[in-house]
């Protein structure tokens, strides 16, 4: 699916972590993913950066390290590129790369993968009970249990606490850390 089909484009909310060794920066999109992008691959097969091309001193960690979040996207201002704008001036700005675009590059973090639907699921299977089972107790029908485990519904809480207290007679605990 393309970033922009039914939903609104990303943004990329914060930086969760840099790895400027391997050229890697793991942010977290407004979808609710984190996200790795690999800058190794995206700049040599993806984008063909070259030693001419402004954005080779990416390749450069120390560099490539000072990438920030500005307006949702990722921005280096250490690299700038020059126009002249419509007054004739020269007007400079950063290099930044649209959050749509980076979605697209990007790759789900398999580290931070959360989903709602997974746990639920691995709850019922211990609680030994079908999706069937669930539904009935619950109050709700199988299709609805297994889009939710296969992430294809969202959930609101009160009716997560209606199907794991009344579905599979366990409590609900939910712990920001």
């Amino acid at each position: 699916m393309k970033a922009n089909e039914g939903k609104r484009l990303p943004k990329i909310l914060k930086v969760n972590r840099i790895d400027a060794k391997n050229l890697k920066v793991f942010v977290l999109f407004s979808t609710g993913e984190n996200r790795t992008l690999d800058f190794k691959k995206i700049l040599k097969q993806d984008w063909h950066v070259s030693k001419g091309d402004l954005e080779y001193k990416l390749f450069n960690p120390k560099e490539f390290s000072k990438v920030k979040v500005n307006n949702h996207t990722l921005s280096w201002s250490n690299l700038e590129f020059e126009f002249l704008g419509l007054d004739k001036k020269t007007v400079k700005v950063p290099f930044e790369v649209g959050a749509d675009v980076l979605y697209v590059l990007s790759t789900p973090d398999a580290r931070n993968v959360f989903s709602i639907g997974a746990l639920f699921k691995k709850a019922r299977k211990a609680s030994k009970k079908s999706q069937q089972e669930v539904a009935e107790l619950a109050g709700t029908s199988r299709t609805y249990i297994t889009r939710l485990e296969n992430d294809k519904q969202d959930i609101e809480l009160l009716t997560l606490k209606k199907l794991v207290e009344a579905g599979l007679n366990k409590k609900l605990k939910i712990s920001i850390d």
